[in-house]
């Protein structure tokens, strides 16, 4: 048999007080002397009190609880993106309820109807459909998009995917690189065409034609991503490819391993920019440069948003659209070239 819940009732009988002066001392609302506040939470700790958010909730009729969807928590960007924003949200008084999608849009669609019954404020999402976003408005709730966008109407916090794909872009082309090559899984979301977009840029600022020819879109599932990469690093000379901007960080981890496998080197044989700063590119040799999106601070924006949509009590399309800039870090991974 489970153990009884222990009530405000019963901290009120240990320590001989009414439940109305035990409720005060613990939510901090109305005055209670600070000896009384201070017998209370002592005794409250040494009996085991949790507070009952749900039945908090229904008497005030607001909830504390916001939630947070997310593609998967295996990817460090989703589990920094979730520090972040846990980080804010603890900080203004809210506990966040995290569900993982697997960037599924049926999953997602459950996740909302999921967040809606346990009667969150606001949802937060990296969206992958349009549908689960629109319903969380239906149901009169605040919506924000993180990361990419499935909808013009509905507030966004994101990094700036163009002028990161720019940016990495611009480094090699810096060293010399003209054939340089762009990896990525695919550009179902505006995350991908963004840095695409951001990639072609680069070129045309500087009066360059655009190697189309280089665009690889290497797949959804791991295997295709893998017998991609396979298939790519085995034609880095047949191509006369001099350098690689890897758009993620999931396809720059399998590209090191397929780069290794075929004995080609970084950067004598080929230099490497990759989005998305993961440590490992700090423990390889060498070490890989990147586009860190500074994704920590992208999930406080997002959390700081989310609540202020709350507070502002708006049901409807709330369209704020907030845009953390990127910034490279140059480490080993690109070489200049020297032609003959």
């Amino acid at each position: 048999m489970a153990d009884k819940r222990v009530t405000i009732g019963d901290i009120a009988e240990a320590v001989g007080l009414s439940t109305s002066t035990v409720s005060r001392a613990l939510s901090g609302k109305g005055y209670v002397a600070a000896d009384v506040k201070a017998r209370v939470v002592a005794a409250a700790q040494k009996i085991g009190y949790v507070p009952d958010l749900n039945a908090r909730n229904l008497r005030q009729g607001s909830s504390t609880q916001i939630g947070l969807v997310v593609s998967s928590i295996l990817d460090p960007f989703y589990a920094e993106l979730a520090t972040g924003f846990q980080e804010v949200a603890r900080a203004e008084g809210y506990e966040v309820i995290l569900i993982i999608d697997r960037a599924d849009p049926k999953e997602q669609r459950a996740a909302v109807k999921s967040l809606i019954a346990m009667g969150v404020s606001a949802i937060a999402i990296t969206p992958v459909s349009a549908e689960a976003v629109a319903s969380v408005r239906d149901f009169g709730r605040p919506v924000l998009q993180v990361d990419r966008s499935v909808s013009d109407d509905n507030a966004l916090v994101a990094g700036d995917n163009r002028a990161g794909g720019k940016m990495a872009t611009e480094h090699l082309i810096g060293f010399g690189h003209e054939r340089i090559a762009l990896l990525i899984d695919h550009d179902q979301w505006t995350t991908g065409r963004a840095r695409i977009e951001g990639w072609r840029e680069a070129f045309t600022e500087r009066g360059l034609a655009v190697p189309e020819d280089l665009i690889f879109k290497l797949g959804s599932s791991d295997a295709e991503i893998a017998s991609g990469l396979d298939r790519f690093v085995g034609a880095l000379k047949s191509r006369s490819i001099t350098a690689i901007f890897s758009a993620n960080s999931v396809v720059s981890q399998r590209l090191y391993v397929a780069l290794g496998k075929h004995g080609a080197r970084v950067p004598e044989d080929v230099s490497v920019v990759a989005y998305d700063d993961a440590l490992w590119m700090t423990m390889v040799t060498p070490t890989i440069s990147a586009v860190s999106q500074h994704v920590e601070e992208m999930g406080r924006h997002a959390a700081e948003l989310l609540i202020r949509q709350i507070g502002a009590g708006r049901k409807g399309p709330w369209p704020v659209r907030t845009f953390v800039q990127p910034s490279l870090i140059a480490r080993s991974s690109v070489l200049a070239l020297h032609n003959g």
